[in-house]
């Protein structure tokens, strides 16, 4: 059981971009992500696993739509000295039967997303909205016709996620995924995910997220 992907918020893009180069990482793509007032950027680091970023784009949320930017700019205030902070995590289920039954015993929302364009295939999602209460718990997702093929000009090369610092009951999470994920660091407290480390090829890694602290 592997993360898919994890969530950051960043103040703009130009931090984001500054950020990431820093890190070694490239960009492959990014959007307005429709009636949310915010953008993205997408940073593959290996197949099947991925960085989404999300920036504020000066729009105002469409009435009714996920907090989203509530929750990035909340996280933002409270970490002033950090970018690139998690916000939200998805865990990857690669058996949709999977994914029903633990969406069925947690009664988890399922949204069935259709493809968006080119390069970007339907996927199943569930427990997004339940994680907004309990925000240390991912959303699972299963892509139906397998993970969008993504390509980025890295200064270095990722290997993928090697680790991610979780505020949150080990006990309710792994309850919640079927199992652990692969990587995962339960931390105290309660907020979700604080700080993720993305592994290199050359052996190096970097953290990103909040500074640990004491």
């Amino acid at each position: 059981m592997e993360i898919d992907h994890v969530v950051l918020a960043t103040r703009s893009r130009q931090e984001a971009e500054q950020a990431l180069a820093r890190a070694g990482l490239g960009i492959a793509r990014g959007r307005e992500m429709p009636g949310l007032g915010l953008s993205n950027l997408v940073v593959p680091l290996r197949h099947g696993q991925i960085l989404e970023i999300h920036y504020p784009n000066g729009k105002e949320p469409a009435p009714g739509a996920p907090p989203l930017l509530q929750f990035d700019t909340e996280a933002l205030e409270a970490h002033p000295e950090d970018t690139l902070i998690p916000v939200a995590w998805l865990v990857a289920v690669e058996e949709e039967a999977r994914l029903r039954e633990l969406a069925a015993l947690h009664a988890m929302s399922l949204i069935e997303a259709p493809a968006e364009g080119p390069g970007f295939p339907p996927y199943l999602l569930a427990g997004f909205g339940q994680n907004f209460a309990r925000r240390f718990l991912p959303c699972l997702i299963h892509w139906s016709e397998g993970f969008p093929p993504l390509r980025a000009e890295h200064g270095r090369e990722p290997v993928g996620i090697t680790g991610i610092d979780v505020a949150g009951p080990r006990d309710v999470i792994e309850d919640w995924c079927g199992g652990r994920p692969a990587g995962l660091r339960t931390v105290p407290g309660t907020s979700g995910a604080v700080r993720v480390a993305i592994g290199f090829a050359d052996g190096g890694s970097v953290t990103l997220g909040v500074a640990p602290t004491g």
